[in-house]
């Protein structure tokens, strides 16, 4: 029972929040031009802050682990091909893409942090900005070609635009600058690190919202089968697969709890965007996003449950 309870306390109190920015939007409160300033908000200043904080307060040269930063990026390289292998056979081509791109892509940044601060409410997340340095950046080269080999225009990136987009990427660009703290021991004066804490402590609640404020329930019914592939995938098949094939490794529990999270959480809202953008079915993105937000409450909760009972995490 204490699992249980444990479980639903880590993950519904998220959840909630993105209900309720789903309420605000509906009441008119989350508007369209709040929406896309607050996003800015979140993630060139909040987010970076909160993980400028994370990497600069832990010991990187102890804690890195170069065969976790391995396996996590092999199996985002395994939900990908999964993914690929499952709608390239089960659906219509101008379907594939965006039913990929929303297997294998999930809201790390945004809930799975808020999952793992909750799972390990007392530790550095060395793991998780593990992730985010070296999956994220893993993510966008993946989505880029999945949307580009369907792109209906024809159109191909270029390598230099690829790179760029990784470089300028804000959530980077602040693990890299607080990489020298946490090398040489440099501790931030009081007044920074205050100030740095009181911004990064409006992401996790803004980002929430803000997911809530972007799903659209007129998508839902769109496109079953390509909602029911990528959604079987990202939050069944993908955490399942992926964090029983890590238990042999000895990863640690924070690891292994962060590698859960990693492909339990609901797939990226910016899926829905990117799709659009490069000439994919966005109807069917959209439809994605919001089947995997809501039923992941579930399949996350009973994730955490099994880890728990079983001594995993």
């Amino acid at each position: 029972m204490n699992n249980l309870i444990f479980s639903l306390n880590t993950v519904l109190p998220i959840f909630f929040l993105i209900l309720i920015g789903f309420f605000l939007k509906e009441k008119d409160l989350l508007t369209a031009e709040f929406r896309k300033k607050a996003s800015t908000l979140v993630f060139y200043y909040a987010l970076p802050a909160t993980l400028f904080l994370d990497v600069a307060g832990s010991d990187i040269k102890s804690a890195f682990h170069v065969s976790f930063v391995l396996y996590a990026l092999g199996s985002a390289l395994l939900v990908f091909f999964l993914g690929w292998f499952l709608a390239s056979r089960l659906l219509p081509r101008e379907q594939i893409s965006a039913c990929v791109h929303g297997a294998f892509r999930g809201n790390f940044a945004y809930v799975g942090l808020a999952v793992c601060r909750s799972l390990m409410p007392n530790q550095t997340l060395t793991a998780a900005v593990m992730v985010i340095t070296f999956v994220i950046p893993l993510y966008n080269v993946l989505a880029i070609l999945i949307l580009s080999l369907y792109d209906p225009s024809g159109k191909r990136p270029k390598l230099k635009d690829i790179l760029l987009s990784l470089v300028k990427n804000p959530l980077i660009l602040a693990i890299l600058a607080a990489i020298p703290f946490s090398w040489f021991g440099i501790t931030l004066p009081v007044m920074v690190n205050q100030t740095l804490k009181y911004l990064g402590q409006l992401a996790t609640p803004m980002a929430l919202l803000l997911i809530g404020a972007s799903l659209r329930p007129e998508t839902f019914s769109s496109k079953p089968r390509g909602i029911a592939i990528a959604t079987l995938v990202k939050i069944v098949l993908a955490p399942l697969i992926c964090t029983f094939l890590a238990l042999p490794f000895g990863f640690s529990a924070e690891e292994l709890a962060t590698l859960f999270t990693l492909h339990a959480v609901p797939s990226a809202a910016n899926s829905y965007i990117m799709t659009a953008q490069m000439g994919g079915d966005e109807e069917l993105g959209a439809g994605i996003v919001m089947a995997t937000s809501l039923l992941s409450a579930v399949t996350m909760a009973i994730g955490i449950f099994l880890l728990r009972s079983f001594g995993v995490v």
